[in-house]
Formats: C-alpha cells, structure tokens, sequence
C-alpha cells in the first residue's frame, strides 16, 4: 500500500511539472497571419530561439501577389542553402504565382519545418501575457509558460495589444505619410514596403522602423496596420519585425536600442528590397551598393510616375553638380566643405569625383589607379575609364559605396545622423 501511495505521488509530481512547463525563447511571434509567417521564419533565419503560437490547429493564411513575390525571396533563399549542402537535392520547384492556396500552405510548411531555431506552437489559445523584466511572461490555457525576451503581435487586428492596452496607433514613427516619402529623413530608416492607393493608381511607400515599436514600451513589436491610405505589404512587414526582434533577442538588448543599420543590413542579407528601386534589377552586380547609398541619402530616389503608378528610380544616367552634392555630402563628411569651396561645377567629371573621394576619405593618387584598374572589373562599369567624361549618378553611387562609405554612419528611427 505505501508503495502503491509512494508511485502515485511521484506521478502525480511528475504530470504537475508538465503542465507547469515553463519554455524560454529569444522570440514570440503570435499570430496566423501572412505577416507572423515572415517574421517567425527571419527571427529564426537571423539566429534567434523562435516560437510561432497561433490558437489555430494549422497555418492557414491569405497571401496577396505581393506577398508571394516575398514568399519567392524565402524560398530562394531557403533552396540557395541547400546547394550549400553536399549531397542534399533540392526537391522544390520555383515559385508559382498562381498557385492556389492549398499549395502555398504546402510549401510555407515545408520551409517552416525545416527551419533552425523555429517551432510551431499550434492549436493553443494564450491566456495571459504580462511583462517579466525586460522580457515577457505567458500563460497558455494548457498550463504552459513561455518565457520570451521579446514579443511580435502579428495578429489580424493587433488583439496582442488591445488586451495590454498598447495603442498601436502611436508608435516612435514620429511623422505622417507624405506624398513624396524622400521630403523627410524617415527613408534612412525604411524597413519595410507598402503602397498608397489603389490598383492601377498605386504608388510604393517605404516604411521606417519606428512604424513597428510601440511608444512607451520595451521589447514589443507589432507589424503595423494600413492607416492614412498606406497599405503595408503582409510578408515584407513581418520580414521586418522578425529582424528587429532577433537583433534583440540575439545581442539582449531592447527596442529603444535598436541598430538600424544593423537591421537594414541583416533584411538586405536576405534579399529584402527596401527601397524598391524600379531601374535597378536585383540580379544587378551592384544591387546592394545602390539599396545603400539610396537608404543613406548621400543621393536621394526620385519618385516618377508610369501611367497612373508612383514608381521609385535611382535615375542611374543622369549627372550630378557639385551644388546637389555639396549640402548631403558635407552632412556626412564636415572637412568636404572645403573641397566644395574650391570646387564648382554644373556637372562633376570622373575626375572630379575621385577628388572628392580622396580629398574626403584621406586616400593619395593611389586611388586614381585603383579605381582605373577595377573599372570593369571590380565595379562591373560597361563604360569607358574617362576622366574627362562627365560622371553619371550610377558610377558616382558605386564607387561613393565604396570609398565614403556612407551607409556605415549610424541613424536613429527618425533618419537623422548618430554621431
């Protein structure tokens, strides 16, 4: 008899620390949402312990063409890695994108199951959540707790904040949406894309980071909801959030402390389009000089219209004058003043430009030959080494990429410079 009371008190000890189970995480993504599919699969891509928790028993979302376009990135980026693996055949098809949805889900799935430091928390309803220090507790109705250093609400209509009574409406995106997105600094801080209007009358809008953090509280993110006509695309909103709280999670610090640059450099490191460059093609050499120098503002994108839509361009042929150059340029580098004084023209030659740069960067005549010996190669230029030959805005952004370095300054959520 004691033995039959002894076995059953270690049992019932033992179903008690079951259902007490507390789990710990860097990431807590809460959501069945197109958006919460993105941001736990970057969270966990970028190196953080993920959890996806959704009250529905599967995933089950709706992807509109813009998303798929980023469910492609996911995919290719997910298939890039496996040619990496020696001996590992790559069974899934290109993306198509009239795919219906049982197919879509299929694939999501199967990238889903396959991810590093992802798990899926399905069929499960939450029944508390409250901050834990820093980070966050909850509870969940079949008694287990999860510990997360950071929590992302990509629920359908933000219910996550309603109940913590977090008004999602006032964020540290301190300015409105502007018909020209590129009048303010806020571009500098773009991690995400959206559309303002409609169908054939749309036009693309970057979206900046503080857009996602709440005013007021640490460690909380939500992927923001269309307001002011502004419609954020689903996949690349959570991408976003993903990044922002796996930066976080992976070097313990909070929202308030966030690297922009850091950010923006991890979204680009897989694949994100953060300013979506119409004249630019991402299969470019040069792709990612130009996301740089456009998200750093030394040269700003036009935005120009195409029929009835509101496209975004580097204008890569036309030229520069040392007048629009002189105010950005001396924003980032103060002693380029003095060049600037000494210097006037209606259009800058080659010349003039590797002047800059080593007046600048404190380089010698070295750079000259540098530059001149990697023209075509280094730099993938289909033109003639002149350096007499006005520069266009295309040259000048990739050799100013590599040689001010422009994109390596800091910024704050607002798009101002950090010193």
């Amino acid at each position: 008899m004691v033995k039959y009371f002894l076995s059953f008190f270690v049992l019932a000890a033992f179903s008690l620390s079951l259902t007490a189970q507390t789990t710990k995480t860097g990431v807590l993504v809460i959501g069945n949402t197109a958006a919460s599919v993105a941001a736990s699969i970057q969270s966990a891509r970028s190196g953080a312990k993920t959890i996806l928790l959704t009250q529905t028993p599967a995933i089950s979302v709706d992807l509109s063409k813009d998303d798929m376009t980023y469910l492609e990135k996911i995919q290719n980026h997910y298939r890039a890695k496996l040619k990496k693996k020696p001996g590992i055949k790559d069974s899934s098809a290109a993306i198509d994108f009239n795919m219906n949805k049982e197919q879509y889900l299929k694939l999501i799935k199967s990238i889903s199951d396959t991810t590093k430091n992802l798990t899926l928390t399905l069929n499960t309803a939450l029944e508390k959540i409250e901050k834990d220090g820093k980070g966050w507790e909850i509870r969940l109705k079949n008694g287990q707790k999860i510990k997360a250093d950071v929590v992302i609400d990509a629920t359908e209509n933000l219910f996550i904040s309603s109940i913590l009574r977090i008004d999602a409406t006032k964020t540290m995106l301190s300015s409105v949406a502007t018909s020209n997105p590129f009048d303010t600094k806020l571009y500098r801080s773009t991690v995400a894309s959206a559309y303002t209007g409609t169908g054939a009358s749309r036009s693309v809008y970057p979206i900046s980071i503080g857009a996602f953090l709440p005013a007021g509280i640490e460690n909380f993110i939500i992927v923001p909801k269309s307001t002011n006509n502004v419609k954020l695309v689903s996949m690349s909103g959570g991408q976003a959030a993903g990044t922002i709280a796996a930066y976080c999670a992976f070097f313990k610090t909070t929202t308030k402390n966030v690297n922009v640059r850091a950010v923006q450099t991890e979204l680009l490191t897989f694949d994100a389009q953060l300013i979506p460059l119409a004249d630019i093609k991402v299969k470019d050499p040069n792709y990612l000089a130009f996301q740089r120098m456009a998200l750093s503002g030394l040269l700003k994108p036009v935005i120009t219209k195409e029929g009835n839509q509101g496209v975004i361009k580097f204008d890569t042929t036309g030229t520069i004058s040392t007048e629009q150059l002189r105010v950005p340029v001396r924003e980032f580098y103060s002693r380029s003043q003095i060049w600037f004084a000494d210097n006037k023209k209606d259009a800058m030659t080659i010349e003039d430009a590797i002047s800059l740069f080593m007046f600048t960067a404190t380089r010698g005549e070295e750079l000259k030959k540098e530059i001149e010996e990697g023209w075509k190669e280094s730099f993938n230029f289909d033109t003639k080494f002149d350096l007499k030959r006005n520069i266009t805005r295309k040259e000048f952004a990739i050799l100013a990429d590599r040689y001010l370095q422009p994109f390596n300054i800091r910024v704050d959520f607002t798009g101002n410079l950090l010193r």
